[in-house]
């Protein structure tokens, strides 16, 4: 393995250069440091849109969406406009812990994004942030976190770590924000420590682990004091997992996209209403009775499904006139009357298409003169001063070539003209772009990750400019001497490495899913909810 023992894989969830270098010419983050001296580095390209679970999945198996299958936040449950999670089951490829398996090698994975369920693997596993609470299958072996509990070492990764997501966003109940840094830095130095113990007492030839306070603690502040709180706290963690690694061992330091303070808000419902592709039902939409308190919130968004069309109306009707946005969510979508679609803010489109969904509206033989409309109409868009607000509206086969349609592409995706400006869904009646107050501060992504290699056969002091996300895979399998799967869409970064390594594919590979259970009905719903609150749908 071109003197390869080991091979450690360390995720800083949207980590960006645009925060670490100034750290670095401070000397804040000196383990990071260390390792750039004697390894190269590469701003990494991230999947269009760049976000987790689009991204991931992209980064854990080189192969690009138009091959995992995952385009959005979630994924249309087939026959139906309803939307459940896309998990483990829901992307192709294989993650390159179980392409080492494949030849014999011993694998470790510890808080990766779209891993749940658990499935089985030639070493242990425990899933990512987007797990059910209290699911039953977040760990492989089933018993795993007990037995780590005995020797010591009890696992709370996970709970914690929801547990302040569910405190990141301007829309949710903060709390202290000082609070919430202290608890990252707490989380992020307690799980080095796990880590660095098992890479010593639960050996595997492959870990594969992720640090997520990178990621969450920029959507919570703008204030880059407090950002870099936990980023020093990431590189305490690194250096203690680095202590226990030898240098035989072939270190990668990656993130899925990068991060950005955001400034403004684009309501993307607002440009859908005002070019009149997208109209709601006139009656209250079901989310808004299950924001009523106690047996208020659970009991009356039955009973108003029950009641019929007309009476549901004809209630609704002064609420209403006193507040529009009532009328406003995904299951109150009147799809009669729409002819384009959002399911979430992070720019994809999709076109109500007769024949593909259960109600459309519009002929195959209108959807090119559509998409054209549509894409000609955001790209005009421009906001007070002049500046247009997309940069870009790609068509489906231009981003996603060759993608299944089973799949469920967007027909469209929407690409704001600065990373700045978070895209939300928001309401038809919402200004088209408007600032982020100071006291709902928050961060939002960007396409632009980072990419440390260090280690055997890698060349010290090497910069590249750009990689991309589907590099990684292929990169790190050439260095262990393995194959590639035939299906990867990734490059061998050979300007990173000290020699041309012998680059060789797996014949007769295709890009298959997952054979592990999905979501139960509840579980898809605890994480269907998980990702509003994020603001991933």
């Amino acid at each position: 393995m071109m003197g390869v023992d080991k091979v450690l894989i360390v995720g800083w969830d949207g980590a960006t250069w645009d925060y670490i270098d100034p750290l670095l010419a401070r000397g804040e983050l000196p383990n990071l440091a260390a390792l750039l001296a004697r390894g190269a580095r590469a701003v990494l390209r991230s999947t269009i849109p760049p976000f987790t679970n689009i991204a991931w999945p992209s980064l854990v198996t080189g192969l690009g969406p138009a091959k995992t299958g995952v385009f959005d936040g979630a994924r249309a449950r087939p026959g139906s406009y309803g939307a459940v999670p896309t998990n483990l089951t829901g992307y192709r490829g294989v993650p390159i812990w179980r392409w080492v398996n494949r030849y014999g090698l011993r694998a470790g994975v510890l808080n990766v994004p779209m891993t749940y369920p658990a499935a089985p693997l030639d070493g242990y596993l425990v899933t990512g942030f987007d797990s059910p609470r209290g699911g039953a299958e977040i760990a492989h072996p089933r018993d795993l976190l007990r037995r780590w509990a005995d020797q010591g070492h009890p696992y709370r990764v996970l709970a914690e770590e929801i547990a302040l997501m569910d405190r990141q966003n301007p829309h949710q109940p903060r709390g202290d924000l000082e609070e919430f840094i202290a608890r990252w830095v707490a989380l992020t130095q307690d799980q080095g420590k796990l880590v660095a113990w098992l890479w010593r007492a639960w050996p595997v030839d492959l870990m594969f682990v992720v640090f997520s306070g990178t990621d969450s603690v920029n959507h919570r502040t703008r204030d880059a004091a407090q950002i870099a709180q936990v980023y020093r706290a990431a590189d305490e963690a690194l250096g203690r997992i680095l202590e226990a690694v030898d240098e035989r061992t072939l270190v990668c330091l990656v993130s899925d996209h990068g991060s950005t303070p955001a400034h403004r808000y684009i309501a993307l419902h607002r440009a859908l209403h005002d070019g009149g592709w997208l109209r709601f039902r006139p009656q209250v939409a079901a989310r808004f009775w299950r924001r009523l308190p106690g047996a208020l919130g659970r009991g009356l968004p039955r009973l108003w499904r029950r009641l019929p069309d007309r009476v549901r109306q004809a209630l609704s009707w002064p609420l209403l006139r006193w507040e529009p946005r009532l009328a406003v969510a995904y299951d109150n979508v009147d799809w009669a009357r729409t002819r384009v679609y959002a399911r979430s803010g992070m720019g994809p489109l999709y076109v109500n298409l007769q024949g593909r969904q259960p109600r459309g509206s519009v002929s195959p033989a209108a959807y090119d003169t559509l998409c054209d409309e549509v894409a000609q109409a955001l790209l005009a868009l421009r906001d007070p001063e002049g500046r247009p607000l997309f940069g870009r509206v790609w068509r489906r086969d231009e981003l996603y070539p060759g993608a299944d349609p089973g799949d469920d592409p967007p027909d469209l995706v929407a690409e704001p003209a600065r990373w700045s400006d978070h895209v939300i869904t928001g309401y038809p009646t919402d200004p088209l772009v408007r600032p982020i107050p100071d006291e709902g501060e928050y961060g939002t992504h960007t396409p632009d990750g980072v990419l440390v290699l260090a280690g055997p056969g890698v060349r010290a002091g090497a910069e590249l400019k750009t990689a991309q996300i589907v590099d990684v895979v292929p990169t790190l399998l050439a260095l262990m001497d393995l194959p590639l799967p035939a299906e990867v869409d990734g490059q061998v970064l050979r300007g990173a490495l000290t020699e041309a390594p012998k680059v060789r594919r797996a014949e007769g590979e295709a890009p298959a899913a997952s054979d592990a259970a999905g979501y139960t009905d509840q579980e898809a719903e605890d994480v269907m909810q998980r990702l509003r609150d994020l603001g991933y749908i």
